[in-house]
């Protein structure tokens, strides 16, 4: 009985370590550039400082996080354009089925789009 008991509390402590480790080293395993054009962004009315960036492949976050080291959300916002490239710098994993986002850390640079001749 309690060598099966210490089994568990042994597989939950690692467990434990595992999620933990994971959400400490996010930034520094997930951390890509992308270059996304903007489709449409919203603002989640339920949070101050959280903000949802449409893509043609995916949905961004933009949303400040103390475990991405990340603080100017609100600064950002605004400088996301409807129909304009930008190259970013993302961090975390999409997962489609479930709401998991990658989050925005920063704009690198704002693209400039041809416009193809006539």
């Amino acid at each position: 009985m309690m060598k099966g008991l210490s089994i568990i509390f042994g597989v939950i402590i690692i467990i434990l370590i595992l999620v933990f480790g994971f959400v400490f080293f996010e930034p520094f395993l997930t951390e890509s550039e992308e270059v996304i054009t903007v489709i449409n962004k919203e603002r989640w009315v339920g949070e101050k400082g959280r903000y949802f960036i449409f893509t043609e492949k995916e949905v961004f976050l933009n949303q400040n996080d103390y475990y991405h080291n990340k603080e100017n959300a609100d600064a950002l916002y605004p400088l996301f354009k409807e129909e304009v490239t930008y190259k970013v710098k993302v961090v975390g994993y999409y997962i489609p089925f479930i709401p998991r986002f990658r989050n925005i850390i920063n704009i690198i640079e704002k693209k400039d789009t041809n416009i193809p001749l006539q």
